[in-house]
């Protein structure tokens, strides 16, 4: 199933320069073209994983909040001009799902809007181990007991703790990408969590990240 995506951009050359660039991505469709938060409401639901493309002077916590209130489902991008950790950690804890630098390749872009659509979160394996690591410090996630895992959902939490996209984790198993899915499901289930990054971040708080 393809990807919806809906670009968020107070201007109106830049929204159209991203229809054109991406509505001929096979893995995408283009499906709202939106100047700010109050016209998301406006917008039709679907069933389809959906990506918000947030280009922005800046990424806006307030803004963030707003949009996760009118679509929580919605997976959120942010257009970055670098990875600054003071700036990124703040919206991941608001509800941010990643981010993509603004000199990244159209393929990388492309691949971000995917994730997201899934619910991973986006971020490149430079930074990644030392946002879990920051997200950590000031979690709480995970204090009560919690089920045992089997051996192999350990392997993918802690793949999961080194920032590892399903893709990522599916190759280093050398499972299907539905496998990693459905094991993930499991632990968030025993651990007692809602998503992926809250599951990371239970693994970087216990030792499983990138320092094991």
């Amino acid at each position: 199933m393809p990807t919806r995506l809906i670009i968020l951009s107070p201007a109106m050359l830049h929204r159209e320069a991203w229809r054109a660039l991406l509505a001929t991505q096979p893995d995408i469709v283009v499906d709202g073209l939106v100047a700010d938060v109050s016209n998301l409401a406006a917008l039709p639901p679907s069933g389809q994983p959906t990506t918000l493309l947030a280009d922005l002077p800046a990424p806006q916590l307030d803004l963030l909040r707003q949009i996760k209130s009118v679509a929580p489902e919605v997976g959120v991008l942010f257009l970055v001009h670098s990875y600054d950790l003071a700036e990124i950690v703040p919206l991941l804890q608001a509800g941010a799902t990643g981010f993509v630098s603004r000199n990244d390749s159209v393929g990388d872009l492309v691949r971000a809007i995917v994730a997201a659509g899934r619910g991973e979160l986006v971020l490149p394996a430079s930074i990644a181990a030392g946002v879990l690591t920051a997200l950590a410090r000031g979690e709480s996630i995970g204090s009560h007991p919690t089920e045992a895992l089997s051996e192999r959902e350990m392997e993918v939490v802690r793949l999961l703790g080194q920032g590892f996209t399903n893709k990522d984790i599916a190759q280093t198993l050398i499972l299907s990408v539905r496998t990693v899915e459905a094991h993930l499901r499991n632990i968030y289930g025993k651990l007692g969590v809602r998503s992926r990054t809250e599951a990371a971040l239970w693994a970087v708080k216990r030792g499983y990240g990138p320092e094991q």
